[in-house]
Formats: C-alpha cells, sequence, structure tokens
C-alpha cells in the first residue's frame, strides 16, 4: 500500500476491481472529456467575472467584469468550488467522447476509470453527470499529482495501459511512476489547447477524441 496516499483515496482505488483480462484506459474527467471551460465561463460571466485566456493558469487570469483588475487568488478559489457545488453534475460532454468511449469498451474489451481531482464531496454529483449520459464507469476523485496514485491503481496490472490529462503536472509524474503506461496529453478546448506546450513525458498530444481514439487503436493492434 503507498502511505503517502489519503486514506479516502486508497479506499476508492480499492473499491475499483482492475479487470485483467481487459485493456486499460485512465481518464481525467475536466477538459478531457467534460467541457469544463465553457461551463465554468458561464458561471464567472452570471458572478461579475471573465477568464482572460492569456496563459494556461487560473491564478491572475480571473478578472473582474468592471474594471479588469483580477482578482485574488482566495477568490479564484472559492469561484471554483461554488462552481463545482453548483455545476459538477451538468457539465456538458466534449463532442464524440461518449462515442469513442463506447467505441474503446465495446469493440476493444477496455476497462476505463475516471481519475478526476475535484473535492471527494462532489464525487457522487460528478457520478450522477456520467450516469445521465449513459456511462457508468468507476470514478476515482484524487488531489494532487496522479502518478502515485496511478501506480497504485494498476499495481497488479502488468500490461501496457494508456492515461489521458490536460495538465502537464500529471502527464509527467504519471509517465515517471508507471513504466508500462502510455501517456495522451489531450485539452478539449482549442483556447486553451494552444497555450499549453506537450511535456516530453507525453507519448502522445491530441486534438480530438478521434486522434485519441487511433492512437490507442493502433498501439493494442
Amino acid at each position: 500500500m503507498n502511505n503517502h496516499l489519503a486514506d479516502n483515496l486508497i479506499s476508492q482505488i480499492n473499491n475499483v476491481q482492475i479487470e485483467k483480462d481487459k485493456q486499460l484506459l485512465i481518464s481525467d474527467a475536466d477538459e478531457v472529456l467534460l467541457q469544463f471551460l465553457p461551463a465554468f465561463e458561464d458561471y464567472l460571466n452570471e458572478h461579475g467575472y471573465w477568464y482572460d485566456l492569456k496563459s494556461y493558469a487560473l491564478f491572475g487570469n480571473i478578472k473582474q467584469l468592471r474594471d479588469d483588475l483580477p482578482i485574488p487568488n482566495e477568490e479564484v478559489i472559492k469561484c471554483l468550488e461554488d462552481f463545482f457545488k453548483k455545476n459538477v453534475r451538468n457539465i456538458s460532454f466534449v463532442n464524440d467522447s461518449i462515442v469513442y468511449l463506447k467505441n474503446l469498451m465495446i469493440d476493444h474489451n477496455f476497462q476505463i476509470i475516471i481519475l478526476t481531482n475535484i473535492p471527494f464531496e462532489y464525487l457522487d454529483d460528478r457520478r450522477k453527470c456520467f450516469e445521465d449520459n449513459d456511462l457508468s464507469l468507476p470514478i476515482i476523485a484524487g488531489k494532487g499529482p496522479k502518478g502515485e496514485v496511478v501506480k497504485e491503481i494498476t499495481k497488479n496490472y502488468d500490461e501496457k495501459f494508456f492515461f489521458i490529462d490536460d495538465l502537464a503536472p500529471h502527464i509527467i509524474s504519471t509517465k515517471n511512476e508507471n513504466k508500462l503506461v502510455k501517456t495522451i496529453h489531450y485539452i478539449s478546448d482549442p483556447r486553451l489547447s494552444r497555450l499549453a506546450d506537450t511535456p516530453q513525458e507525453a507519448d502522445f498530444r491530441a486534438k480530438s477524441w478521434k486522434d485519441i481514439y487511433s492512437f490507442i487503436t493502433n498501439e493494442i493492434n
């Protein structure tokens, strides 16, 4: 057992049964499967703020509509917490993501696990968001770098597997902690995507779920 991980995270991982006879994909949710940015922008506008997309960061880029001044970091955190509390069940899926997930599961015998860094108290609503869209998948609410979490999830899995995330630090930590992983860097919103460099630890940089599907199926065939 990994002693660096929180007890509730270990408990979540232990509740996921890895199916060794299947291919494995571990995927992030926000900005990979879910259209986080448009939903968050709507929330900000309703509360008198806007997101200045000058860099791939929240702090310093959330500004007041009335004077274009950035709001304090503490207020950004409060906005995120309130956004997830009110909207986590209602964020729309990225175009074609559901189709390609189901194709991987049905046509290529994949088990898919969602590893999403949201507060644990919103996990049930995130799960309902997926279920509302006919996706019944294991979902783990993580925190911090994902490399050690992925290592714990796959500790009894001895085959090549795949990991998708929009954030470079998670790609890097996952690659560094897991020798058998193929990492995919994908940011669904093109405005954010153009702001982010691809880390060398990424095995593939995708522009769409069609790209992701093609890369994965080529790797397993």
